[in-house]
């Protein structure tokens, strides 16, 4: 048992590391061919395999929540950048609604970060409750060569020898064509033989896909807005949207003429004091700075711990969802209830919840898409001699405010490790002193978080889940007993008068 633990840690640790460089291509093949030919790959069904299920499915039953998922193999001939082809087999993890009236029509393709040399699906584990509710299918992508073979023992050739064989990949220079590919895969049927991504639903009910990718995978999908596409004319329409989120450093240069709608997406590692005004840029790009929030975080590391670690490290069975809502409970701790994660660096510590952020984001791209009208711009972070200013507390000033920062119980320093960080909580006394009481502070929480909401940066459903955890805090209070009367969120981007000033 503590043997699993340890490793569901280092799994937790190594999948923050988010930052560095992925492992050098293989070398090219020679023959070339013509840009952008645009094939729709073959998708079949891996076999069973030593294992009997995928690496990275979900680690939770997802039929009470009225999901399915199944993995495919996907094959293809891609090309890079100078036209030379390249046979490809890589494999993606579709998780999708079981009924028809349950899918909202849309499918994200998460590009999934291999900085640590395997997979980690970042953009679809912060932003998991919101796509479940509304009825997002979406689908893991092993886009990138790192994340399918080698060490460490966590790669799929690794993991199960067998299952995934026949796995191969060209090398990076070929990921562009081959995700291009994979979207065109649930667009239009592949060859014959070829395998349906929507299974019972149908690839005639799809009518977005959008592409999401955080740290090294946003930094390639910017690459993929402003140089594949535009040499690319025949791909722009494979892809409807997508969602730049963490690229380092938070260079903007990308969205000038972007050929789809983006959405662009930062935390307090990625700030740069540019001077950039986004309104300038180009209506295809909206930028988004949320104060407070760290590269890699405590909603991250905590699900990696405790929800994948047990099922990959020691191949337990899925969660039930009590079991689920438990681990989603423990994640989304913003330093209201103590615990020892917030102290550590890189595998938690960070608490300020962005995958509240990452969930509006995804909305609100998929609803811009779909011709609803852009999203606002976020105000943007501000700097003082170069560097982010804080307030007295030690936390960021600026940028998209999310309630905890405007009503901290907590300081946030969420570059402390560079891109982790560690939460210290304020002590009871503190906060104590700070509110005057827990219903004090629970009143200051509900005007912060209507204001949030009516402004367009947080969902309804997220601010009754952060007024949840705001009621629990009265332990910090003196054992006060909770008071809180229930919460009901405004309507989504409807204006509120000024809030008063927190503490």
């Amino acid at each position: 048992m503590r043997a699993t633990i340890r490793a569901a840690v280092l799994l937790g640790a190594l999948a923050c590391l988010s930052w560095l460089p992925a492992a050098a291509a293989p070398a090219e093949p020679a023959a070339p061919t013509q840009l952008g030919s645009g094939p729709v790959p073959l998708l079949t069904a891996p076999p069973p395999g030593l294992r009997g299920h995928a690496l990275w499915d979900s680690y939770f039953d997802l039929a009470p929540f009225g999901y399915e998922e199944q993995e495919l193999f996907v094959s293809g001939t891609a090309v890079d950048a100078a036209g030379t082809p390249a046979p490809y087999t890589t494999r993606i993890i579709v998780t999708r609604p079981s009924s028809p009236a349950d899918f909202n029509g849309t499918v994200l393709l998460d590009w999934v970060n291999v900085t640590a040399q395997f997979e980690n699906a970042v953009d679809t584990m912060l932003a998991r409750e919101m796509l479940l509710r509304e009825g997002f299918a979406y689908v893991h992508v092993s886009a990138q060569a790192a994340g399918l073979c080698c060490l460490p023992a966590l790669t799929p050739q690794t993991w199960d020898p067998v299952r995934y064989a026949s796995l191969d990949h060209p090398g990076d220079a070929w990921a562009f064509d081959l995700f291009t590919q994979v979207a065109r895969a649930f667009e239009a049927p592949g060859p014959a033989g070829s395998v349906d991504p929507m299974g019972s639903l149908g690839l005639g009910r799809v009518e977005r896909i959008l592409a999401a990718g955080q740290s090294q995978s946003a930094n390639r999908l910017s690459d993929y807005v402003s140089e594949w596409l535009p040499a690319h004319p025949a791909a722009v329409g494979a892809i409807d949207g997508v969602l730049v989120h963490g690229n380092v450093p938070g260079d903007k240069a990308f969205a000038v003429g972007a050929p789809v709608p983006v959405l662009h997406l930062l935390s307090d590692f990625e700030a740069v004091a540019d001077g950039v005004d986004p309104a300038t840029v180009d209506p295809n790009y909206r930028l988004w700075e949320v104060a407070g929030a760290a590269h890699a975080d405590h909603w991250i590391g905590y699900q990696s711990i405790f929800g994948h670690g047990p099922r990959v490290a020691a191949g337990l069975p899925k969660q039930t969802p009590d079991q689920f809502r438990a681990v989603l409970d423990g994640a989304g701790n913003y330093g209201e209830v103590l615990s020892p994660l917030l102290a550590v660096c890189v595998a938690a510590g960070a608490a300020m919840p962005m995958h509240y952020a990452t969930s509006t984001a995804l909305h609100e791209l998929d609803g811009w898409v779909a011709g609803e009208g852009a999203p606002d711009n976020g105000p943007r972070f501000a700097f003082a001699g170069g560097v982010l200013a804080t307030d007295q507390y030690g936390n960021t000033l600026g940028g998209i405010r999310l309630p905890p920062i405007d009503v901290p119980v907590a300081r946030y320093q969420s570059t402390t490790c560079q891109l982790g960080g560690v939460t210290i909580p304020f002590t009871d006394l503190e906060l104590l002193a700070l509110y005057g009481s827990h219903a004090s502070y629970v009143a200051s929480m509900a005007t912060y978080t209507d204001r949030a909401v009516a402004d367009g940066w947080l969902l309804p459903e997220d601010a009754v889940d952060l007024m949840r955890r705001a009621c629990r805090a009265s332990i910090r209070f003196l054992l006060a007993a909770p008071s809180c009367p229930a919460y009901v969120p405004p309507t989504f981007d409807q204006p509120l008068a000024a809030a008063p000033p927190s503490g």
